[in-house]
């Protein structure tokens, strides 16, 4: 009954804060009254409704949703591997001011630099691994460092083998802070992407296709695109925090 009621305020909670911030939005549309400026949620919403039937708008958004899964793939990988290396206190140190480095650097400055760098297809996704590997990095090393220091010293006490302590020690207890920096990242990679986009115009993406809409002051496709890109997100990071659920079932079994 305990679980029944945990879902329900899970479900319910999310959908209320939605509901809030289109009837916050519909009373500034109504007060403004100018659609050119701020349409309504139903202009957005019927907008919408049309690119979810046109086979382009799919074309454009899969483009995006590759470019974004390409870009958080590489920062994944790059972020695991650096974490590995930092295992030695040397290399953290170095590793770690690299990254601190990268995080201070405006992320309209990165987007910019690298647009000019990159082709319109490869800018966005440099701009994600530039952007969300430091994130990453960060997380996968705070991961490490909330293992118990007790079951460390045991595993060197008890001469565990490496195997051993990769699978049964330093994984399980890593997987959760690890993939709670993914579902986080995945999101904010996907919002990276489309702002890349929006300056490199590609030519199928969802970032090129808000360009559009603002140089033609079309403001309700606009809005209609920003809520493709926020239920894309959402989808995304749902489906991570889902994997991170199935995955770690036992323990939220336990308890």
């Amino acid at each position: 009954m305990q679980k029944v009621k945990k879902t329900l305020i899970n479900l319910i909670f999310p959908v209320g804060v939605v509901a809030v911030v289109f009837l916050i939005w519909q009373i500034a549309a109504e007060l403004i009254n100018v659609t050119l400026i701020l349409p309504t949620p139903a202009q957005a919403l019927n907008q919408f409704l049309v690119y979810i039937k046109s086979e382009d708008f799919y074309i454009n958004l899969g483009y995006t949703f590759l470019r974004s899964l390409y870009g958080f793939l590489l920062s994944f990988t790059i972020a695991a591997l650096l974490t590995l290396l930092s295992v030695f206190s040397f290399a953290r140190k170095i590793i770690s001011s690299i990254m601190a480095v990268i995080r201070a650097i405006p992320t309209m400055s990165i987007i910019l630099i690298l647009v000019i760098i990159f082709s319109p297809d490869s800018a966005p996704v440099a701009v994600a691994l530039i952007v969300i590997c430091p994130t990453l990095y960060s997380q996968f090393c705070a991961a490490i460092d909330s293992i118990d220091k007790k079951l460390l010293e045991m595993s060197k006490i008890y001469k565990v083998g490496i195997k051993n302590k990769i699978f049964k020690l330093y994984l399980p207890n890593m997987a959760e802070g690890v993939l709670e920096g993914c579902a986080n990242g995945i999101s904010l990679n996907i919002k990276l992407v489309i702002a890349a986009e929006a300056l490199a115009l590609p030519v199928k993406s969802i970032g090129k296709m808000m360009w559009y809409t603002k140089t033609l002051l079309e403001v309700e496709k606009l809005f209609a695109l920003t809520i493709a890109a926020v239920i894309l997100s959402v989808l995304a990071e749902s489906v991570v925090r889902l994997l991170k659920f199935f995955i770690l079932r036992w323990k939220y079994d336990k308890n």
